[in-house]
């Protein structure tokens, strides 16, 4: 089902500045000249950049970056609170033709030692409000230079016109701009390589389903450590002329809907968990001017859906993507399209080819369930795994990226999610490597024997579960415990919302952790809601805590 046959890769890299010898280098995207990023502030002041500003301070960056030593193909991370700097931190990096790792600023301990050790960058920066949490691991990285931004750093002030002109290195679009980290069910997480063109490669999203109009101003409150933050409400966005709005603040229902209100944001970009919690805020906050929503990251409900088309006459067009290759599949607001049924991912966008796959790794053709595969079309955003390129190219079939999604395809050719293949979490919107938390449970001396598995919940979509074998005794407060511990190793993130302790965990005669009998268990105990002020209990009779 292609509703833009006459879409072509070719003509989105030319509009998008690809020259014809492949001459692209990311910072250079066109920038809205008038409201560029719109960064609202806890104290209710709004802090407007134009894209001359953008330039200038990318610029100056660049240039401090440059008296560093920083040059071609060189690393340097970034990891920021809300704030400009988390988008424009990369486009000066990018200027000087060197590489950005993007870090989520709710690392902590070693989910952040472990992404800084592989992909060694030789700077990093931050600001202020995440500075510290480079003290745990600056002394695994002596070497370390750090740049801190604050709000008298370069961000501000006037446009320095004895700069000069804004002249990014001369890169080619596929060399590598950038190494985003995903979470994965087993080992390390792996560091995707993006090219300077993701951005083309986000195009057929950009185009066909956020199709923000001239001067919409878009609101999302993803981070920009992950791809849905920087590139796919951020970046690309800003390219096609809107502007974008960050907000400094925590998550809370009223100053979301008030900072849409005060900046002029009308289209809302969000998980659909942010979309849950907004809804449970009730009607009354919702701002006039809110006239469009779109979400990603993990399943939307359909109760949620109609919540909103009933609430705010907004219709929330809902897609489905990866770091490794982008948004391929959504609802289109292109003309002609099938309009959005709540609950359905929609259908493959322009541009790409996706199909299921049974066991065997053949397609199934019309309705059935399989893994979504989509075939490699020369512009999926990430070309590989940063040091494990076997890895990589595992993930393929022949022609086609063969992902750990189960998705339903119905009679119309409309697509609905299923369930995960592996075992990633998706909680929250944001992906938990179960692997990465078991590693830190086990860390700690309480724990003999560790699993993690996410199970469905109303408000996240999917909380994190340990369950875990201790060491002696349980102490009244493990739940606090381990959530301290693992928040300090991995990240607030993928702390357990439940945990469940086990005399012995279910494991096959080789020893492989049986996921399955945890998540099981969990449903024959009629485990009770998060907040339940109870303990139930446990599959082997013992309290869980919560």
């Amino acid at each position: 089902m292609n509703f833009d046959p006459h879409w072509s890769w070719e003509d989105a890299a030319r509009r998008g500045g690809v020259t014809a010898d492949g001459t692209y280098n990311a910072s250079g995207i066109a920038l809205p000249e008038q409201r560029a990023i719109i960064w609202c502030r806890t104290d209710g002041s709004v802090i407007e950049l134009s894209g001359a500003q953008i330039r200038n301070q990318v610029m100056q960056l660049a240039a401090r970056l440059g008296e560093l030593g920083v040059g071609r193909g060189d690393r340097v991370a970034g990891m920021f609170s809300k704030r400009p700097e988390s988008l424009t931190a990369a486009l000066a990096v990018w200027y000087l033709g060197a590489i950005y790792v993007p870090l989520f600023s709710g690392f902590s301990g070693d989910g952040l030692r472990v992404r800084m050790d592989d992909s060694q960058p030789g700077v990093m920066i931050t600001d202020s409000v995440s500075e510290h949490l480079l003290d745990d691991v600056q002394a695994d990285f002596p070497d370390l230079a750090r740049i801190v931004v604050d709000a008298d750093g370069p961000i501000f002030g006037d446009v320095d016109t004895s700069i000069g002109d804004y002249a990014p290195a001369p890169t080619k679009a596929d060399d590598l701009a950038t190494i985003m980290y995903t979470s994965g069910t087993t080992g390390k997480p792996k560091g995707c390589l993006m090219p300077h063109d993701i951005i083309i490669g986000l195009s057929s999203y950009i185009t066909h389903a956020l199709a923000l109009q001239p001067g919409e101003v878009l609101f999302s409150g993803a981070d920009a450590g992950w791809s849905f933050g920087l590139f796919t409400t951020g970046l690309a966005p800003l390219s096609a002329g809107n502007p974008r709005v960050i907000y400094e603040g925590p998550f809370k229902a009223t100053e979301w809907w008030a900072v849409m209100d005060r900046s002029g944001a009308h289209h809302l970009a969000a998980a659909p968990t942010a979309y849950r919690q907004l809804a449970s805020g009730g009607s009354d906050a919702i701002p006039a001017g809110f006239t469009a929503a779109s979400s990603a990251g993990e399943p939307l409900d359909a109760p949620t859906a109609q919540w909103f088309q009933d609430n705010a006459d907004v219709t929330i067009y809902d897609c489905y993507g990866l770091s490794e290759i982008g948004m391929v599949v959504g609802n289109l607001r292109t003309p002609g399209a099938p309009p959005p049924i709540p609950g359905s991912m929609g259908i493959a966008l322009p541009g790409y080819d996706v199909e299921i796959l049974d066991d065997d790794m053949n397609p199934i053709s019309g309705i059935g369930v399989g893994r979504l595969a989509v075939k490699d079309n020369g512009h999926l955003i990430s070309r590989g795994y940063w040091n494990r390129m076997p890895e990589w190219e595992a993930r393929f079939h022949a022609d086609w990226f063969v992902t750990e999604d189960l998705v339903r395809r119905d009679e119309d050719g409309r697509f609905w999610y299923e369930s995960r293949a592996d075992d990633v979490i998706v909680a929250s919107g944001m992906n938990v490597g179960p692997s990465e938390v078991e590693t830190a449970l086990m860390a700690h001396p309480l724990i003999a024997d560790a699993g993690v598995v996410g199970i469905p919940d109303p408000v996240k979509g999917t909380i994190v579960t340990a369950h875990v074998v201790l060491n002696g005794e349980e102490p009244a407060d493990l739940h606090n415990i381990l959530r301290a511990w693992v928040g300090e190793r991995v990240g607030r993130h993928a702390t357990a919302r439940k945990v469940v302790v086990w005399d012995e965990l279910p494991r096959t005669a080789s020893g492989k952790l049986q996921r399955v009998n945890l998540r099981q268990a969990l449903i024959d105990a009629s485990l009770e809601a998060p907040d339940s002020p109870e303990s139930p209990m446990s599959p082997d009779g013992r309290n869980s805590k919560q």
